[in-house]
């Protein structure tokens, strides 16, 4: 068995991805990135691949506190960001 995701609680090497929710910041709602989306650390990949880090699938959301995973807003990563403000997963 592997690790668990904090938000999803899936084992993350046995799901194709997390669960989506939106950022909130300056009160306006951000989408995440999905992994191989324009913006990701993986858009250039092929699309089989998966995220080095947490596993997710190309075409699913990155698990919470992946290091690859980009802020909505700045491009940054989103594991070191300051722009957002989590809202209550759904």
């Amino acid at each position: 068995m592997g690790i668990k995701c904090r938000l999803c609680k899936n084992d993350m090497s046995r799901v194709d991805g997390c669960k989506p929710f939106l950022f909130n910041a300056g009160g306006k709602k951000y989408s995440r990135i999905k992994v191989g989306a324009e913006g990701d650390f993986y858009a250039n990949e092929n699309i089989d691949s998966r995220c080095t880090n947490c596993g997710a699938k190309h075409g699913y959301f990155h698990h919470i506190n992946c290091n690859c995973e980009r802020c909505p807003i700045c491009g940054g990563k989103l594991l070191t960001c300051v722009c957002v403000l989590f809202d209550t997963p759904k």
